[in-house]
């Protein structure tokens, strides 16, 4: 029994305690989700209501409108204003007052063209004050009718139309109408089912001046029920108490409170807020608290929470009963596993004393193995250290032939190249001289026609004039149509043209022959002064046929000292370069020859706008066989004879390349290298 009591006590206690905090917390979170639910539906029911209030501002502005028309034609009304008679102007708008009242317009004025009062229709024995309010003014500047919701002196809250009043041309003053706010609230109330608190700024008002003012339109205001506000329209006989002890305190968080509280009057539940309460012109004269009454939801949510709790506390005690007679079952099957387990000890603790003895006998056999084994570790230890010394002899021997294999294979590949180069050359140098000769004939034979068709011309024109002098009309006649139809003008003047261009094109071969034996030259091996805008010159010539159909060369030469060097290496390493490029753009892009200059080096920079080259490979383009493209179309030698041939003029080559950006090589030779054996 004390083993069930504990465990039980142990699990069904933090397991009540889980379900009880699981039990308050689904409360809290249903009561948080009312809340929630609760502020957005009275935030949309706040929002509605204040549209409907400003439509039902907006048709009463409308029908006071077009009453106002309906004055300002009237003759007599015209004829009293315009000579400012008192009486007969009362006399006239008396029947308007009634019709008025009957719309619920409750303020009837008429004022001069200063903004004067000159007759309150409603109050005649008021009159003579200057009329200051927002709409008056705006109705004064503009000239236009003005309407707004205004707080007046006497403390009525009235929604007012000021309207110029014009005769012909003439400015006879300003007629105003005007509708308390109160019947357009008690309509709204009636219309949203709402109900409402308007409270006014007691520092806004005259404490003699409310009785007056309400007496006007038959109500009476209380002026000592709160310290700081007075309420003007409720919709409610009576307040709900917190409202009213929150209305009682002076400056009270109440107007400072932004989020939706509840109240209770006697069975039923409001949920209220306060708005600030404005004047059309922006001023602030009090506050609007909006009241919904929740009672129906309250009542709703409160069965639903009994219920929860009821249907919770029913499933946690039938928990309970089950986890209290399955923990039974455990305790039960724990107390047979102990003796069991108590019986297997018993075993166990009889076979170690067993093993024991077992183990210590075991212990000086190991013993003598020990001894017997340690002169077999020293002589394992020294073959060891043999084998240690010879491995790592053949490492280093295996790595001294490695390299000189590698050196061995750059040294072949420099002079395969080097030699295919040189065949190229003697190729390209009986190429050149074979293409040499016939050219000159050509060139020569065309110069000797050009000057037969100069002499050739001197004479028909001179035969021209012969025949003018000498022939008949018939005979010119005949000779001039026989003229045009030969054509000979055109074939006179195109003559010219062929054979100027015919020289122009020998002489592009005669460049090209000139460019091709100036670059095969394979006798010059020998150290030498050489422009180097020239060798460049010369090479952008030779691969024309390369970068032709891909790109536009720019050429950017500065102003560089002549290199003492092998011109005809150089003109090798630049022609890679170029080809390279040249393969590097796709379709159509752009290759940028630059040269500069200083006290102790030339440089030479070749960039292109083709795919580039990846950071991960760019510190191995170099290496002797390593290329990009594809299987037989790149041996992987260019640019390794390129870097050799750079480091034996004791120069430097680097690159620049991000990939689908382009590549720069940029090359730096020094102006006095030392000569090494090519």
């Amino acid at each position: 029994m004390n083993h069930q009591t504990t465990i039980r006590a142990h699990v069904l206690i933090p397991l009540s305690l889980t379900i009880l905090v699981l039990l308050i917390g689904s409360i809290l979170t249903i009561f948080a989700v009312r809340r929630d639910d609760i502020t957005t539906a009275l935030n949309r029911e706040y929002g509605e209501s204040i549209a409907v209030f400003k439509a039902m501002l907006a048709t009463k502005t409308e029908l006071m409108s077009t009453i106002a028309e309906t004055i300002t034609s009237d003759p007599a009304l015209i004829q009293a204003m315009r000579h400012k008679d008192r009486t007969a102007l009362y006399t006239g708008a008396r029947p308007y007052l009634k019709k008025l009242s009957s719309k619920k317009i409750t303020h009837f004025y008429f004022h001069d063209q200063q903004g004067r009062n000159f007759l309150r229709v409603h109050q005649p024995n008021q009159h003579g004050d200057i009329i200051t309010r927002s709409s008056m003014r705006q109705a004064m500047e503009t000239g236009t009718p003005a309407h707004g919701l205004e707080l007046g002196p006497f403390g009525t809250l009235t929604l007012r139309l000021v309207i110029p009043w014009r005769h012909q041309t003439d400015q006879l003053g300003f007629i105003e109408l005007g509708i308390e706010v109160n019947d357009t609230l008690n309509d709204l109330s009636i219309l949203n089912n709402i109900d409402y608190l308007l409270v006014i700024n007691k520092a806004l008002l005259d404490k003699n001046a409310i009785p007056v003012g309400y007496s006007w339109v038959g109500k009476h205001i209380n002026w000592d029920q709160f310290p700081d506000k007075i309420v003007i329209a409720q919709s409610l006989e009576q307040i709900p108490p917190l409202l009213h002890h929150l209305l009682s305190q002076k400056d009270s968080d109440l107007f400072r409170d932004k989020e939706w509280q509840t109240a209770a009057l006697g069975s039923k539940h409001f949920a209220f807020r306060t708005f600030s309460f404005k004047e059309s012109s922006g001023r602030e004269i009090g506050n609007f608290i909006l009241l919904y009454d929740i009672t129906l939801q309250t009542s709703k949510f409160q069965r639903f929470i009994a219920l929860t709790v009821l249907i919770s506390g029913f499933l946690c005690l039938v928990l309970f009963i089950f986890t209290w007679r399955v923990l039974g079952q455990v305790d039960q099957t724990i107390e047979t596993t102990q003796q069991k387990l108590s019986d297997e000890i018993t075993k166990v603790s009889e076979a170690n004393d067993l093993l024991e003895s077992e183990i210590a006998e075991r212990q000086k056999a190991e013993e003598a193995l020990i001894h017997l084994n340690a002169n077999l570790e020293d002589r394992v230890a020294e073959r060891t250290r043999h084998l240690e010394t010879a491995t790592t002899e053949l490492e280093q021997r295996q790595n001294d032939l490695e390299r000189a294999h590698s050196e061995l294979q750059i040294r072949q590949a420099t002079i395969l190249h080097q030699d295919k180069m040189a065949s190229i050359g003697l190729l390209a140098a009986g190429v050149a001289h074979d293409i040499n000769n016939p050219i000159g004939f050509v060139t020569n034979n065309l110069e000797e026609l050009q000057i037969y068709l100069m002499r050739l011309q001197t004479y028909i024109e001179l035969q021209q004039t012969e025949l003018q002098t000498a022939a008949t009309p018939e005979s010119l006649q005949k000779l001039h149509k026989k003229w045009n139809e030969l054509g000979i003008d055109y074939i006179l003047e195109d003559f010219g043209t062929l054979i100027a261009e015919s020289l122009e094109g020998a002489g592009r071969v005669s460049d090209i022959v000139k460019n091709l034996r100036s670059f095969s030259r394979i006798d010059d091996k020998e150290y030498k002064q050489a422009d180097i805008n020239e060798c460049l010159e010369s090479a952008i010539r030779i691969t024309h046929h390369e970068l032709r159909h891909k790109a536009l060369v720019h050429r950017n030469f500065g102003t560089i000292p002549l290199l003492f060097c092998q011109a005809q290496q150089l003109n090798q390493v630049f022609m890679n370069l170029l080809i390279n490029a040249a393969h590097a753009i796709d379709k159509r892009g752009e290759v940028t020859v630059s040269t500069w200059a200083d006290e102790k080096t030339i440089s030479i920079r070749i960039s292109d706008t083709g795919c580039g080259i990846p950071e991960e490979i760019q510190q191995r383009i170099f290496e002797p066989f390593f290329t990009t493209k594809e299987i037989n179309k790149g041996t992987g030698l260019g640019l390794s004879i390129v870097a050799d041939i750079i480091r034996q003029h004791q120069g430097t080559i680097s690159v620049q390349s991000h990939p689908g950006q382009g590549t720069t090589f940029t090359i730096t030779l020094p102006l006095k290298a030392e000569v090494k054996d090519a």
